[in-house]
């Protein structure tokens, strides 16, 4: 009978010494991004292509974080914890997947601790200072919602497509530059 009693008690002190704070199931911050025409075109010209995305991790060495993806959808990107600006490298391909153009987006940010409980890990959210890309294949970027935290159904860049520049357009452009 002791030890039924004991066993009671010891169930209650786990019950009662269990936290109460729930911590978010999605701890991941990431950038949402899609693509748009700058006159409004179809993105069905852009099918075919395929997108990779390059970043230089903390050792300097290139780190592919995302490989060919469709370019006629959303995606997102992680954002780093604590750097204050983040550079990408997009790479467009071919149905080969030979890279036809590279542009490369740096984002300026402010980076804010979230603290929800000794319990729960720490995670930042961004507020976007500014935004700057090259221009090979994208004409340019704007940014719809400048705040970036775990919330990924808010779209936070948009990236406009050249709408003249096709991959022939693209291909002939690099075959003639590397000509001369």
């Amino acid at each position: 009978m002791r030890k039924v009693i004991f066993a009671l008690f010891a169930f209650a002190g786990l019950l009662l010494g269990c936290t109460s704070i729930d911590c978010s199931m999605n701890n991941a911050v990431a950038g949402v991004y899609d693509f748009q025409l700058v006159r409004g075109d179809s993105l069905n010209y852009w099918n075919d292509s395929t997108l990779t995305v390059v970043v230089n991790n903390i050792e300097g060495k290139d780190t592919i974080i995302m490989n060919k993806k469709a370019i006629s959808s959303n995606f997102s990107l992680p954002v780093s914890y604590t750097q204050d600006v983040d550079e990408y490298r997009f790479l467009l391909q071919d149905t080969t997947y030979s890279t036809v153009a590279e542009d490369t987006i740096r984002i300026t940010k402010t980076n804010e601790p979230i603290f929800e409980g000794v319990d729960c890990a720490l995670r930042y959210h961004h507020k976007v200072l500014s935004v700057t890309t090259t221009k090979h294949f994208l004409d340019s970027i704007k940014v719809n919602n400048d705040y970036i935290s775990n919330d990924l159904t808010k779209v936070h860049f948009s990236l406009y497509l050249h709408p003249s520049k096709r991959f022939t357009d693209l291909q002939r452009t690099s075959v003639s530059s590397e000509k001369d």
